[in-house]
């Protein structure tokens, strides 16, 4: 966006190994950050981390880092809530932490029992919202990818858990009444949750996997006691992937607006700073996506209640994929019919891989900071960001183009890897070097066994998210993969 450049705050060193940054929180008296690591997508290998700068260079000098919590379960999520104290999310807890002399000195466990199951589980992050009265709102997301509706319109027995639960705030007692309310069912995955000023809640949902770049869309959900919001049987507005009726039911909420397919959002935040005006009072988005319309942050205008403004034609725009540079615009156009959606305006795009420049982006965490600029932890790239004012950084060629005929020299046709995996990674059809190489990409070996390996046969978020695969199909993948 004009007038706005984004600069490195910090990446994974020798003396900073970061492994998987998700969120941040700035300490309110001290030049210094928390940051949440997951440690990859196994149990008890998180940690949390606290960054101190020399405040003479804010967020530019780092003076020390030290790990102040390790063995964490899939740490995620850190919130200031009531009485300015910080909240720590992790996969089947939430914690309240006292720090004295920049170390943890008490953790204390306010909500426990999450559900969280080791083996399997595809959504297992905790994620959460504190309201006005103290009351907190916190994710479950589903245990599977669309619970087999469409092998079957028999009911998901994951309802009864997956979606919000409302945990009440006991303000005599500092505590959260551990009889919860399931305050909102139908929510596959609510990564992005954020609370306006005149307490309208908004959640950006993270859809189904179809296998098909195109469909679903996502979708910004207005949250009430009670909704019921479609999954995993109702996605985009009317789409009923099972013929199950649910989607005319009168109980079916449905989304205020789409966002554009598989662009993955991992937060939002409303801004409130006035040191970058493009940006006041907007709605923030961090789009995770790694499909062609993702790897963005973007903003919305809001009305009064912090509703996105709703426009009559929509559109987003696409990355292209080698050989193709250029990048296209699309108008909205899902399964299931639209109405008026909201427009975004791209404030990160064009977040593509430029070998010796960049790597693809991948933002999650958001963080408007005391000075009014906008932290984002970006996780695959083990790096903090932050957009300040400046000059926007363009290039004549940000695209690395790789030419068809080297594409059909160098590729063997991978007839499993195209039909397991390129309807998620379009590369695999065109330019299948870009994802299958040794340097950085799938075939690059972490504790002796190549990504693409571990992902495959992943205890937590496996690949694909569809279903996981039977041992001599995997072994056929990765054997293709190794012919590269």
């Amino acid at each position: 966006m004009p007038s706005l450049c984004v600069g490195l705050v910090l990446n994974r060193s020798d003396s900073v190994p970061l492994k998987k940054p998700r969120k941040a929180l700035e300490l309110s008296e001290e030049n210094a950050l928390l940051v949440t690591d997951m440690g990859g997508w196994e149990k008890d290998r998180g940690s949390l981390w606290i960054l101190t700068f020399d405040p003479k260079h804010p967020y530019s000098k780092l003076l020390n880092a030290r790990r102040i919590l390790t063995g964490l379960n899939l740490p995620h999520d850190i919130k200031y809530g009531p009485n300015g104290s910080i909240y720590l999310g992790e996969a089947h807890q939430i914690s309240r932490l006292s720090l004295e002399k920049g170390s943890v000195s008490k953790q204390e466990i306010v909500v426990a029992d999450l559900p969280y199951a080791e083996d399997g589980y595809l959504h297992p992050l905790t994620n959460m919202v504190f309201l006005a009265n103290g009351d907190l709102l916190v994710n479950v997301g589903s245990r599977s990818d669309n619970c087999d509706v469409r092998k079957s319109s028999d009911e998901c027995k994951e309802l009864t858990e997956t979606g919000l639960r409302l945990y009440r705030y006991q303000s005599d007692k500092h505590r959260w009444d551990q009889d919860y309310q399931v305050y909102a069912t139908g929510l596959r995955n609510s990564m992005a949750l954020a609370v306006h000023e005149s307490g309208t809640i908004l959640q950006a949902e993270n859809s189904s996997d179809f296998p098909d770049h195109d469909e679903p869309y996502e979708e910004i959900n207005i949250i009430e006691e009670g909704g019921f919001y479609g999954w995993p049987f109702c996605l985009n507005r009317q789409l009923d992937v099972a013929d199950t009726g649910h989607c005319q039911s009168e109980v079916y909420i449905e989304p205020y607006s789409l966002m554009p397919p598989h662009v993955a959002p991992l937060d939002m935040i409303y801004y409130q700073g006035k040191r970058l005006p493009q940006l006041a009072g907007k709605l923030l988005v961090s789009w995770h996506g790694f499909r062609v319309a993702g790897n963005r942050l973007v903003s919305y205008e809001v009305d009064d209640k912090g509703r996105p403004i709703l426009s009559d034609q929509p559109v987003f725009y696409r990355d292209p994929i080698p050989p193709a540079t250029e990048w296209t615009t699309h108008p909205f156009n899902s399964e299931g019919g639209m109405k008026r959606e909201a427009q975004h305006q791209e404030v990160i795009s064009h977040w593509n891989k430029v070998p010796g420049v960049r790597p693809e982006g991948a933002p999650v965490g958001l963080l408007e900071l005391k000075d009014g600029t906008l932290l984002i932890v970006d996780d695959k790239n083990k790096a903090l960001l932050r957009l300040s004012e400046g000059q926007a950084y363009t290039e004549k060629q940000s695209f690395s183009v790789v030419s068809e005929k080297k594409s059909r020299q160098v590729a063997p046709e991978l007839p499993l890897l195209k039909k397991y995996c390129a309807a998620c990674h379009l590369e695999l059809r065109t330019s299948p070097e870009l994802l299958l190489n040794r340097e950085g990409g799938w075939l690059r070996k972490e504790k002796g066994k190549s990504v693409l390996e571990q992902r495959l046969r992943a205890r937590v978020r496996f690949m694909p998210p569809q279903g996981r695969l039977s041992e001599s199909v995997q072994q056929a993948i990765l054997g293709e993969a190794e012919s590269m």
